[in-house]
């Protein structure tokens, strides 16, 4: 038998909501203020009222049992009357408001009379709406008595409702388990590798724990992730989410997908993208007065979530954007709510671990057994801590102020104050002698001054809904939100810094260590995590900074024999900063030595642009085809580049480019795309003030502030790019590596195992050894 447990609330939501689609942001507010006004209200119960009185119900109902369980706002006596008063805050004149507005509050206030009268066998009851008016604080109370036959019909008419919409999704729930219990790995062979990755992701998900597994490039990561991680939802609430920091990651595992689904597979899949990709609109703006999408939302959501669900499987933004356009509805919030009863979900970090765009939904309701798989993991070191940072300009701010100049009444008093707030600190931190000023707080003198522009910009933004600096007021306003929505996680693992940027002067809320609401998310709203990279390294680095060094590590050797790859370090040449000019001649050597050895495509990572042209100047590049990652490239500028250098090399190609950036993480070059690749330098991060508080911040944790600052971040980023050479079994070529440090232990110790290195000294030349290499692959 069936069995349906769910709020009433809920139930209702689902079948009767209405209206428009609001901001985030505005929800958030109006539910704040609504909690007020409803504790506010209840606190005028006389003594024989309750509040928040707890009423459950179970029946079996057209073979399908059904568990309702709510909150009553308040059981009323008045002249012996037994009244069920529902309790709703509302930005509509009340005035304007009768029973038939929103369906939804009403019915909810039914479906709770009958489930109370049944229970203590009443024939009839009084039922109050009393609505408040959120801003004027006015009321309306819309009342009626019930007979128990008229709300038992009212009740049995909801679950009929909600009946159509339990066998559509029994349905596929059963053709989920079904499928997933008879799925096999959709290939013949296994790569080396991938049946302990998935063994060990299995059990780890099962369990509900936390595993750090470093698997190699070439194993068949997305695949193996993505089916061990399906073969783990076993009950209906179970809900697996792939995370990745780039698009070409979700590319990959909607392909994975598909395959899954050609070999059997029925599931429910849905990609997440960003609310300006998804949009139908020429500019984003969620008001419901000027996007048509917003208005009217939640009346012609419950048709377009069945239509979506009974004829597509997988949900990616083109099909998403269509059913949208095709129902009238936001795609974004679409997909949002597709989600809820999707089985995999696959998305950017953010949705998961960023506090300002958090699924919510799944991460703080325990309707759902949320397991997460978090590709590239290494990533989420530094995007983690960006979550949890904001920054607001005084130039911003100041653009602002003059922006408002034509808006009567102007609140461009309360942004002057800001600006003058802003000077004041600026002084403050000028009259201590400090170019970066730097707080274990933040002043609350800046916090007041922001709240009091939020304030009346949110109810500009309200009733100046067509005018022409709408876009630049509004993104004003999200900016210094985001700023006091970040403030509310400040802790000893923040810094307040003031500095001057150029022209303008900044004020940062800097997050060093995300950990801990990191590991808050992992602990009380997931059941089961496996993070996994080829460059988890070494681990307790990435486990210390993710989870407090919670969880487990398993490491998977490489499958590919050591001699594919020819690792060579140059330590005779030193890249540190003051020391560079001196290395320029010997860099460009090892770059025509790599060239000459073999023709093919190779790429040459540096720390830095200005490193970068400071060697091309030098490089003659008569005989060889050369491109140049130049920096600021656009998306699509970035993808010529690499569709040209992909291309079979007639001659000896090099790319110029940079560490860390597009074409060193996240780009399969398999077979001749790519011979070789030319590190200069340890990719060491800037040395400022910043990673130096970084730094000091570790050393105050007991950690070696240094290695956690620069050179584990910096050596990440060298074993990514040697990374890109090897991609498959036939895959042959070389990693340079030039700087002195590379011969140190502290470096070697963080070389991956499968590496087999060979020392370039002084007097050597790097000729003879490229030249030994290749020759061992010659027929």
């Amino acid at each position: 038998m069936e069995t349906v447990k769910i709020a009433v609330k809920e139930l209702v939501t689902f079948l009767y909501a209405s209206g428009d689609l609001e901001s985030k942001g505005r929800v958030r507010e109006a539910q704040k203020r609504g909690q007020a006004l409803h504790f506010e209200h209840q606190q005028t119960y006389v003594d024989k009222d309750q509040s928040e009185v707890f009423v459950s119900f179970s029946d079996v109902y057209k073979n399908i049992e059904f568990l309702l369980s709510g909150r009553i706002d308040g059981l009323l006596y008045r002249e012996d009357k037994l009244i069920i008063e529902e309790i709703k805050s509302t930005s509509t004149a009340v005035h304007l408001i009768d029973e038939k507005t929103y369906p939804a509050h009403l019915m909810q206030a039914l479906m709770y009379a009958y489930m109370y009268v049944k229970k203590h066998n009443l024939k009839n009851i009084e039922v109050w709406l009393h609505y408040i008016h959120r801003e004027n604080k006015t009321t309306k109370t819309i009342k009626d008595c019930y007979t128990v036959e008229a709300l038992e019909r009212a009740f049995y008419q909801a679950l009929d409702a909600y009946i159509e919409w339990v066998m559509i999704f029994r349905e596929h729930y059963d053709n989920r388990t079904k499928t997933l219990e008879g799925l096999t790995f959709p290939y013949q062979v296994y790569r080396e590798g991938q049946q302990p990755f998935m063994s060990e992701i299995y059990r780890t998900l099962i369990k509900g724990e936390v595993l750090y597994a470093t698997a190699p490039t070439g194993i068949g990561k997305t695949i193996a992730a993505l089916y061990s991680g399906l073969k783990t939802l076993t009950k209906k609430e179970d809900k697996l989410f792939y995370l990745t920091a780039k698009n070409v990651g979700k590319t990959v595992a909607v392909k994975t997908v598909e395959d899954l689904k050609a070999h059997g597979l029925k599931i429910k899949s849905v990609t997440l993208n960003s609310k300006e990709n998804m949009c139908l609109q020429a500019e984003v703006d969620c008001d419901p007065d000027i996007c048509p999408f917003a208005k009217g939302f939640f009346n012609r959501l419950r048709e377009a979530l069945k239509d979506i669900f009974i004829h597509d499987d997988i949900y990616d933004a083109p099909l998403i954007k269509q059913y949208g356009a095709l129902h009238t509805i936001c795609p974004h919030e679409f997909a949002l709510t597709i989600a809820e009863y999707a089985d995999l979900v696959l998305c950017d970090f953010n949705y998961v671990f960023d506090p300002r765009i958090r699924l919510l939904r799944f991460f703080e309701d325990s309707l759902y057994r949320p397991k997460i798989l978090v590709d590239e993991a290494h990533n989420l070191v530094d995007r983690s801590r960006a979550m949890y940072s904001a920054s607001l300009s005084r130039k911003s701010v100041n653009d602002l102020y003059h922006n408002l100049s034509s808006i009567k009444p102007s609140p461009r008093a309360s942004v002057m104050h800001l600006l003058n707030t802003m000077d004041e600190m600026v002084k403050d931190a000028h009259a201590a002698n400090a170019t970066l000023h730097i707080d274990d707080t933040v002043d609350e003198r800046l916090l007041f001054a922001l709240e009091g522009v939020t304030q009346k910009l949110e109810k500009l933004l309200e009733t100046h809904k067509k005018h022409q600096k709408r876009k630049v007021i509004r993104e004003g306003y999200f900016m210094l939100v985001q700023f006091l929505r970040i403030h509310d996680y400040f802790t000893e693992a923040f810094r307040f810094t003031i500095a001057n940027e150029r022209d303008d002067t900044v004020f940062s809320i800097l997050c060093l260590d995300a950990s801990t609401p990191l590991l808050e998310t992992i602990k009380h709203s997931v059941n089961g995590a496996t993070f996994f990279s080829a460059t988890l390294t070494p681990t307790t680095y990435f486990k210390t900074l993710l989870t407090k060094n919670y969880g487990h590590d398993y490491q998977i050797p490489s499958p590919f024999n050591p001699s594919q790859l020819g690792v060579f370090i140059d330590t005779a040449t030193t890249t540190k900063y003051r020391q560079r000019h001196l290395s320029v001649s010997r860099i460009v050597d090892t770059l025509y030595a790599m060239l000459e050895s073999k023709v093919g495509n190779y790429i040459v990572f540096f720390p830095s642009y200005a490193y970068l042209h400071m060697v091309l100047e030098a490089f003659d590049a008569t005989g060889y085809d050369v491109l140049i990652h130049k920096q600021n490239m656009g998306l699509v500028e970035r993808q010529t580049l690499l569709d040209t250098f992909k291309r079979p090399a007639i001659k000896p190609k090099l790319l110029f480019s940079v560490l860390g950036g597009s074409f060193s993480e996240g780009v399969d070059y398999v077979g001749d795309m790519l011979a070789g690749v030319c590190v200069v330098g340890v990719a060491l991060p800037q040395f400022n003030k910043i990673n130096e508080l970084l730094k000091d911040y570790f050393y105050t944790q007991g950690l070696d502030g240094f290695d956690y600052a620069y050179t584990f971040p910096g050596m990440n980023k060298v074993i990514q790019a040697v990374g890109r050479v090897i991609r498959t079994e036939s895959d042959r070529g070389v990693a340079v590596l030039l700087d002195t440090r590379y011969n140190t232990q502290k470096y070697q110790m963080l070389f991956p195992k499968h590496w087999q290195v060979t020392e370039v000294i002084e007097d050597t030349y790097i000729s003879d050894f490229l030249r030994m290499f290749w020759q061992k692959f010659v027929a």
